[in-house]
């Protein structure tokens, strides 16, 4: 049993305690967390309204997916006090760990948050914040509790600053339907729509500060004088919605993947007429570096790396490394696509799945430790999503698809800022939407809307 520790923290000052949580698989061991009534300090609303707020937050508070909850029935009756004090001794026969209060002032057209975190067997205020903004946004500020809770317990940023982007066409259309990039909060809110081209816009990808995505799109551009419709790759500014073309070679022009420094991203193209891993600038200012035929893979049977016959490269989604100096990805050159991993710097790759029919589209995640790629263990079989390190080891299935009579696909998985969460695409209920899950496989939460399918998921960085 792999344990963290959690330290809670009060602004401005060091750890005080430390408790023990277990992350993984059916051993996690959770805090329990109590909320009290969320009280009307005055100006407007009602009960409705102070319903609506305690409902975000425990709807936060689970997808953080470390807490057991008091009952709402005992955390009320316990929430007598008033202002910053709390009577630490009528919690503990509770068992709880944690105590959050809140109160919620409505004035004009503004509405703020006064909450209070409390460490019970600490006895101690981990921290009071208030929270203001306009009264159409109270989800937000409590996506901003919700994210200093987070913080505050495990250092962990960003699952609820962070945005999704996805692939989405609207199911009324049935005939050759136009997909459109998407972009949505973490919980589904908020969803945007960056482009309405009526055009096919796919492999949304996030440019590293944020700011800036990138995505294929197949339009009518002049190549050699010819005016001709291919994949495009452009960049997209989500302030300013301003375009450019990156790169527009015959072929594939699509999988964009950009490092974490931003000095240059892997793409894959097909212009030699085999699909091949290159590098890129962000601005498209330099011709596209060959990668794929410049690796050399390093076997476990022979001593001296092996030069790839480049009529035999079938190389695509590539996943960048947190420390920036390997990339994973996905590749058909011993035969079925496999993952392998690249070191930038020797440009030696190796090879870490063995099994399975098509292994696709590899995620590594922020902290390093994991990759997620979906694999399809048959021919005519469905694809789920599996978990393995990046020694090769540790090989594990995280969602199960191929139950009863219809096979689901769990595809394209997508790591969230926090290492825990990560989104997917599925079709379980019939057309393909976008969900998040947890890599202990705990919570599961569909964030695409009715009446699209979805596809493609790419989570962005905290912001």
């Amino acid at each position: 049993m792999r344990l963290l520790t959690f330290c809670f923290l009060l602004i401005g000052t060091l750890c005080q305690g430390e408790i023990y949580l277990s992350v993984t698989g059916a051993g996690v061991r959770r805090a329990k967390i109590a909320v009290g009534e969320i009280k009307n300090l005055g100006g407007g609303g009602d009960t409705g309204h102070a319903s609506r707020i305690r409902s975000q937050i425990m709807s936060d508070l689970e997808f953080i997916n470390l807490f057991e909850f008091i009952p709402d029935s005992a955390a009320i009756a316990a929430d007598k006090e008033s202002g910053s004090d709390i009577d630490y001794t009528k919690w503990s026969p509770l068992g709880a760990t944690f105590v959050l209060r809140v109160g919620y002032r409505l004035e004009a057209d503004r509405v703020s948050l006064e909450a209070q975190f409390f460490d019970i067997p600490g006895q101690k205020r981990i921290f009071g914040q208030t929270y203001q903004s306009g009264s159409n946004n109270t989800t937000r500020i409590i996506h901003e509790l919700s994210e200093n809770i987070l913080k505050a317990l495990t250092g962990e940023k960003g699952l609820f600053k962070s945005r999704i982007l996805m692939v989405c066409h609207d199911l009324s259309q049935r005939r050759s339907p136009a997909k459109e990039i998407y972009i949505a909060d973490s919980d589904g809110n908020n969803l945007l729509a960056l482009t309405a081209d009526k055009t096919l816009s796919l492999s949304p990808a996030w440019m590293n500060d944020g700011s800036n995505i990138s995505y294929t799109q197949f339009e009518f551009l002049i190549s050699r004088g010819v005016r001709k419709r291919g994949a495009v790759l452009k960049k997209h500014n989500l302030a300013t919605g301003a375009r450019s073309v990156l790169y527009f070679k015959d072929g594939m022009n699509s999988g964009a993947a950009w490092s974490e420094n931003g000095n240059r991203g892997v793409v894959t193209m097909s212009f030699t007429g085999k699909p091949e891993l290159y590098f890129i600038s962000p601005n498209g200012s330099s011709e596209p570096e060959p990668l794929s035929r410049n690796l050399q893979l390093k076997s476990m049977t022979q001593s001296a790396p092996q030069t790839v016959n480049p009529n035999l490269l079938f190389e695509v989604e590539a996943s960048w490394s947190p420390n920036g100096r390997e990339l994973v990805f996905s590749s058909a050159r011993s035969g079925s696509p496999m993952i392998y991993i690249a070191d930038l710097n020797s440009n030696l790759t190796r090879q870490i799945t063995f099994a399975g029919k098509y292994n696709a589209t590899p995620a590594w995640s922020p902290k390093g430790d994991k990759i997620l790629f979906a694999a399809q263990r048959a021919p005519n079989g469905n694809f789920d999503i599996y978990s393995i390190e990046p020694s090769g080891n540790n090989l594990s299935r995280i969602t199960v698809g191929d139950q009863g009579r219809r096979r689901i696909n769990h595809e394209n998985p997508s790591w969230g800022p926090t290492g825990r969460h990560f989104a997917i695409a599925s079709n379980e209920t019939g057309n393909y939407a976008i969900y998040v899950l947890t890599d202990d496989g705990a919570l599961k939460r569909r964030i695409s809307p009715e009446g699209k399918e979805c596809k493609s998921p790419k989570w962005g960085p905290a912001e």
